[in-house]
């Protein structure tokens, strides 16, 4: 059993196609499929089945992807740490952009601790993460708590913290001088919102921002999926939306008051991760929880 051949039937198991793997590995489809025979002829199994074009693992490749995940990394790890000249470790980390916008930081801070570690973050949604997270293409994914009911076998889950979402305005909106306004008199006001969730990426109408008081109609005037753009809506004084506390704070809005009752809701955020990652990994997850 060769390093190389994990390799390659990792990039299969990916992709679910020889060709496609052979074309993202910039190899000839004839020569991976070698590769993946000299693999099952070393172990004395098959680890795929052939449904129509599609390879997709069967009971024993669902076995060794875990452990070909933690071979190739121990084999990159070991190469890592006995070179002349180190290069840096490469922390992949695949979370979606909004809660990128607040964890990258975070956990950009901490990896200043282990100077040889550089940080790469793949902007994907929820799902997408946890994928890549359990196809060993990255070393961590960044999701909410709604994700902790999927995770697989040998995934780690490890809360974060997490994200208040609040009704935010612009510094000229009209309720900014309104100090008892009622949540009836909040709705009526036009509000920018997406209709795709920023954590899962399903378009799921208006209301995916996680808005919660869903007997109360919100006057919906402007659609829009890029945050950047709707925080200019509501930074001008035209939109009100529901938006996480960190970016509330980031673009200098206020927070919307009411008389009664709560607009707000918290989400919590996890760090998912392989339970048997590399030392530097687990390290560096000391380091995020403040067990360093």
């Amino acid at each position: 059993m060769e390093i190389a051949d994990l390799k390659k039937f990792l990039v299969i198991a990916r992709h679910q196609s020889l060709q496609k793997a052979a074309l993202s590995l910039d190899i000839t489809p004839s020569a991976l499929s070698k590769s993946l025979k000299r693999l099952e002829a070393s172990l004395e199994v098959k680890l795929f089945d052939r449904v129509g074009k599609t390879l997709r693992l069967n009971e024993q490749g669902e076995k060794l992807q875990p452990r070909a995940i933690a071979l190739t990394d121990l084999a990159e790890d070991t190469h890592q740490a006995l070179r002349a000249n180190k290069m840096p470790l490469v922390c992949k980390v695949a979370a979606p952009s909004i809660l990128q916008f607040k964890w990258a930081c975070v956990l950009g801070r901490k990896a200043v601790k282990q100077p040889q570690v550089l940080l790469e973050f793949d902007t994907e949604y929820e799902a997408e993460a946890l994928q890549k997270l359990v196809n060993g293409e990255v070393q961590l994914a960044i999701v909410t708590g709604e994700m902790l009911s999927h995770l697989p076998d040998g995934i780690k889950s490890i809360e974060l913290g997490d994200i208040q979402m609040q009704v935010a305005m612009g510094q000229t909106h009209p309720l900014a001088m309104d100090t008892n306004a009622s949540v009836e008199e909040v709705v009526a006001h036009p509000f920018a919102v997406p209709n795709t969730s920023p954590f899962c990426g399903e378009q799921r109408g208006v209301g995916c921002d996680g808005w919660q008081l869903r007997h109360l109609t919100r006057r919906v005037q402007w659609v829009v999926n890029d945050y950047a753009v709707l925080s200019q809506l509501v930074k001008g004084g035209q939109a009100l939306a529901f938006l996480p506390d960190f970016m509330i704070r980031e673009w200098q809005l206020k927070t919307v008051k009411v008389t009664s009752g709560d607009l707000s809701y918290k989400e919590r955020v996890f760090l998912l991760a392989q339970q048997d990652c590399l030392p530097w990994v687990n390290e560096l997850i000391n380091k995020v929880l403040g067990k360093d």
